[in-house]
């Protein structure tokens, strides 16, 4: 398993770590958070004060989702993240989710996540 920010890469991945990274994107203090399975499953989240977008690819099957609500909150996402990484499945639940085109869905290239993180660069350039 595997977490990072645009900044760092944590070594030890606990639900310490989890919050650690997820706060840091929503305090704007990094542009991402990414943790990464070791079947390169994946979940990522960018955004900042207002909410924050929220993504995960299953490896297996090659699917990609967005959550349909882009405002959602730092709690709210290391519970997701929480969740994915002890893969008990309650991340599902935890917000309606839709596919992402294959065309659009490049990982942490994004188009979802890309449009996230552009305003934050945006406001962090100022």
């Amino acid at each position: 398993m595997r977490l990072e920010t645009a900044d760092r890469v944590y070594d030890s991945i606990d639900d310490f770590t989890i919050t650690e990274a997820v706060r840091a994107v929503a305090d704007l203090k990094t542009e991402f958070a990414i943790l990464t399975l070791e079947d390169t499953s994946f979940m990522q989240a960018a955004g900042g004060t207002s909410g924050m977008v929220l993504e995960y690819r299953n490896a297996e099957t090659d699917e990609h989702f967005v959550a349909k609500d882009k405002g959602i909150s730092a709690e709210d996402v290391v519970a997701a993240f929480e969740s994915f990484a002890s893969a008990d499945g309650a991340y599902k639940g935890a917000a309606d989710w839709e596919p992402l085109e294959a065309k659009s869905a490049a990982g942490c290239g994004s188009a979802v996540l890309l449009a996230a993180v552009l305003p934050a660069l945006t406001y962090l350039m100022w």
